[in-house]
C-alpha cells in the first residue's frame, strides 16, 4: 500500500513538473525572442545622457539611447570589434516591388546601418537577424523580407576583415498604428552580449 502511495506521489510530482515547464506563458508578441528583447527594453536615459556619437558604447553600447547618426562600439562573441552607425531611419518605408508589400494592418520601417570592423578578428554575421525595433509598448519586431525605395538592403551575410565595412537597410514590419521608439543591433544574429541602441521615436 505504501509502495502504491509512493508511486502515486511520484506520478503527481512529475505531472506538476511537466505542467510548470509548459506554462511559461508563450509571449504573444510578434518576435519569438520577445522575452530576450524585453531584457533589452529601453529605459529612459538619465538627464543629460548622450544622444549621439559613440559615447555609452564603451559600456557595450548600452550607456543610453544614441540618436540617428550615432555610433555604437560593440563586440561579437569571437572578439570582433565593430562600430555600428544608424545612418538613416525611414518611417514609413515604401516597397520598391508592388508584389511584395506589408501585410494588411502593417507598415514597413527601414533602418540603414553601417558596420565597420575596427578589430583584428574577422566579423562574420547575418546583420539583419540582430536588428530589433521596439515600440512604446515594449513589443519587439524583427526584420522582414522586402526592399524599400529608401535604398539597398544590408547584405544577408557579411564577412568583414579589419577596416572593411558594410552598408544597407534592414526592413521591419510593425503595426500600422504602432509607434516605434527604439532600434537595437546585437552582433551574432542577436546572441552577442553587447547591444547598440538608438532612439527613433517622434
Amino acid at each position: 500500500m505504501r509502495r502504491q502511495l509512493s508511486t502515486a506521489a511520484i506520478v503527481i510530482a512529475l505531472a506538476a513538473t511537466a505542467t510548470a515547464c509548459n506554462s511559461d506563458g508563450v509571449d504573444a508578441k510578434p518576435d519569438s525572442n520577445a522575452s530576450a528583447a524585453q531584457s533589452q527594453a529601453p529605459k529612459d536615459p538619465a538627464p543629460g545622457a548622450d544622444k549621439g556619437g559613440d559615447k555609452g558604447a564603451d559600456k557595450g553600447g548600452q550607456g543610453g539611447d544614441l540618436a540617428v547618426g550615432g555610433t555604437a562600439k560593440v563586440k561579437a562573441k569571437n572578439g570582433a570589434e565593430i562600430s555600428v552607425t544608424l545612418k538613416n531611419w525611414t518611417d514609413p518605408a515604401k516597397s520598391n516591388n508592388k508584389y511584395m508589400m506589408p501585410k494588411p494592418g502593417k507598415r514597413w520601417v527601414a533602418a540603414q546601418f553601417e558596420i565597420v570592423n575596427n578589430g583584428q578578428a574577422v566579423y562574420d554575421d547575418s546583420p539583419a537577424n540582430g536588428v530589433k525595433v521596439l515600440d512604446d509598448q515594449g513589443q519587439a519586431f524583427t526584420h522582414s523580407i522586402g526592399e524599400s525605395t529608401a535604398g539597398p538592403n544590408m547584405p544577408a551575410t557579411v564577412k568583414l576583415k579589419t577596416g572593411e565595412k558594410a552598408l544597407g537597410y534592414v526592413i521591419v514590419s510593425v503595426p500600422e498604428n504602432g509607434k516605434p521608439k527604439v532600434v537595437t543591433f546585437t552582433p551574432d544574429s542577436g546572441f552577442a552580449k553587447e547591444t547598440g541602441q538608438w532612439a527613433v521615436g517622434k
